[in-house]
């Protein structure tokens, strides 16, 4: 039962790499973006992730729906420690905030956006910024995907064995 925990840690992984690259995709595709539906210029946003102990969570659905022994320590020994359950940390999606930095003001005053100076406040996007963000996220998105699939190949193996 625990084995599968892995899959789940994986999945969470995906899931979140997967939002981070759609609001970093959303931050470059809306670079030019002078005027939107809040008023003024785009603004750009970024994920927040946060660890969760999904070890409790995983541990407290197993107890609910197994009638297992209470972990004792056989030696009574301090330094044990006080369960068997290893420290498994998983990560969600927390949240998603505004770059609150300055836009970028050009000085064109033909643009139907531009104020009484003749600037126009373009989004605080830096595609270069953004793209490494990208570069980032593919990697810890690949990085889980391996992490998938090693777990995978293990079971895999696990079955092979028991067959004979």
């Amino acid at each position: 039962m625990a084995y599968l925990s892995s899959f789940d840690i994986s999945s969470y992984g995906l899931s979140a790499q997967r939002y981070r690259m759609e609001v970093i995709s959303s931050n470059i595709a809306n670079a030019n973006t002078t005027r939107t539906s809040e008023g003024g210029p785009y603004q750009r946003k970024d994920v927040v992730f946060k660890a969760i102990d999904f070890n409790k969570t995983l541990n407290e659905k197993i107890a609910s729906q197994n009638n297992l022994l209470e972990y004792e320590n056989p030696l009574d020994d301090p330094f044990l420690q006080e369960n068997a359950n290893p420290a498994i940390m998983s990560v969600k999606v927390d949240k998603v905030v505004r770059d609150e930095s300055e836009f970028k003001y050009k000085y064109d005053p033909t643009h139907p956006d531009a104020n009484e100076e003749g600037y126009v406040a373009y989004p605080n996007v830096n595609p270069v910024i953004e793209m490494s963000n990208l570069v980032e996220a593919t990697r810890a998105y690949q990085a889980n995907v391996s992490a998938f699939q090693s777990a995978k190949s293990i079971a895999q193996s696990a079955i092979d064995i028991l067959k004979g």
